[in-house]
């Protein structure tokens, strides 16, 4: 869907009628005749305006990464605290989402345009909305709006229940966005008002992904529900056990999870059923995947999967087929193994780690576990920066990855460093195409009724 303005002016006149749909918790977005209003719909533009990039979570960027010879372009301090990747939004700004819900968005000379002061105990994880409206819900029960041209929150609406710090909310095509809390989804218009809500059997323990006219929630068994708005949610499938960081959604409607430390899994969410694309014979799949369209194929599987792997004694980016057959597995990381009192090898353990990030061409922009950040090229050469950017501390260091402006993404560190990292050379812009089906919301929004205000 194209992005458009859309300037709604009344004369006060009332649209009288419902639908005759049992939406019950469905609601209309809400109008004030008094005033004209413009609504800015469409897909969430920029190059990363929720975790993951998309509402699939491919991790697909839609610009190209680094080339050649990385560098540092600039790296601040931002004195705030941080637990979630930056967001890139339309007017070129990264928007840095602090533990206490104030926002910093800084132009990509690292100049610091604009910061909304909130200060509220805890946030979770923020989406950006196709108007710029940075969500995400406090530890309080309510779900905050900010804008950069306002020091004021745009809105501040009351949903109550727990924050979920692990299921990003997901930004939809007319505006609005989906909310997780522990126990329930809910749907908001462009200015806060409820639209939507449904109570869920398990917690969401990932990122929202969108899929035709459902929201789908993996939970914290493993469990795929989905979710059209006005309806109960649906059991889909199930990965069996617990996903590691996140899913992402393939064309063909297959999602793509590690689970158990070793197996890239994959969800069929037409057929229920579930198969494992790859093993980790030797070490660790680290999730969550980044996938993108390989060559064409008659598989029904036709999206090419990237991860890290981990072995006692060194980290790797690998790339896996649509058959589950490595591409390429390129070293970006060494260790010293460690030993047991006894000589003897202790269990590999999964430390704290960031997904990866493609683009159209494969190339891959990488976090390794000991902090290093690099680029694997197309071609299969690794590059990384010569100096460790976060600093470690109880967490990683490395909170996420952000594609920001042709042949650049950001590093967003924990302790409040943020880093826009540049190649050798900057390519023109090849734009990923949009994944279909991302968040329509002709399917994806419930049913209004013929109303106009409240």
């Amino acid at each position: 869907m194209k992005r458009a303005a859309i300037a709604l002016v009344t004369l006060g006149v009332a649209i009288g009628g419902a639908l005759t749909a049992p939406l019950h918790d469905a609601e209309a977005q809400r109008i004030d005749p008094r005033r004209p209003r413009v609504l800015v719909v469409g897909a969430p533009p920029g190059a990363s305006p929720m975790q993951r990039i998309d509402a699939r979570r491919t991790g697909l960027s839609k610009t190209t990464l680094p080339s050649g010879t990385l560098r540092v372009a600039w790296q601040k301090t931002t004195g705030l605290t941080i637990d979630q990747p930056a967001l890139s939004g339309a007017d070129g700004t990264l928007a840095v989402v602090s533990v206490r819900g104030d926002v910093s968005f800084l132009d990509d000379e690292g100049e610091e345009r604009a910061t909304v002061k909130v200060g509220v105990a805890q946030v979770g994880p923020a989406a950006m909305t196709s108007d710029g409206t940075v969500v995400y819900m406090t530890s309080g029960g309510d779900v905050i709006g900010v804008r950069r041209s306002s020091a004021q929150p745009r809105f501040l609406t009351r949903i109550g229940g727990e924050r979920n710090v692990r299921a990003a909310p997901l930004a939809l095509d007319d505006g609005g966005v989906v909310v997780a809390t522990t126990t329930d989804l809910v749907v908001l218009d462009s200015e806060g008002n409820v639209r939507a809500r449904v109570s869920l059997p398990e917690m969401p323990a990932a990122p929202l992904i969108a899929a035709g006219d459902k929201v789908l929630a993996v939970t914290t068994s493993g469990a795929v529900l989905g979710w059209t708005p006005g309806r109960e949610p649906v059991r889909l499938g199930s990965f069996g056990a617990p996903i590691d960081g996140g899913a992402a959604l393939a064309d063909g409607g297959t999602l793509l999870a590690v689970i158990e430390g070793n197996h890239l899994a994959e969800v069929d969410i037409t057929r229920g059923g579930r198969s494992t694309r790859s093993i980790a014979t030797q070490g660790l799949y680290l999730g969550p995947p980044a996938i993108r369209s390989g060559r064409a194929t008659a598989q029904a599987r036709a999206s090419v999967a990237t991860l890290l792997a981990l072995t006692p004694s060194r980290g790797f980016v690998v790339t896996l087929d649509p058959g589950g057959q490595e591409l390429f597995r390129a070293p970006i990381a060494a260790f010293t193994p460690a030993a047991l009192p006894d000589g003897g090898a202790p269990p590999l353990v999964a430390p704290p780690h960031t997904g990866p990030i493609v683009d159209a061409r494969g190339a891959i922009a990488f976090a390794a576990t000991d902090g290093r950040v690099g680029v694997v090229g197309p071609e299969g050469a690794v590059d990384t920066i010569g100096e460790v950017l976060c600093a470690k501390g109880a967490r990683s260091g490395v909170v996420g990855l952000t594609p920001f402006g042709n042949g650049a993404f950001a590093v967003t560190c924990d302790g409040g460093v943020v880093a826009r990292i540049t190649g050798a050379s900057v390519e023109r812009s090849r734009p990923a195409p949009q994944p279909p089906g991302s968040a329509d919301p002709s399917r994806l929004r419930p049913a209004p009724r013929d109303s106009v205000g409240d």
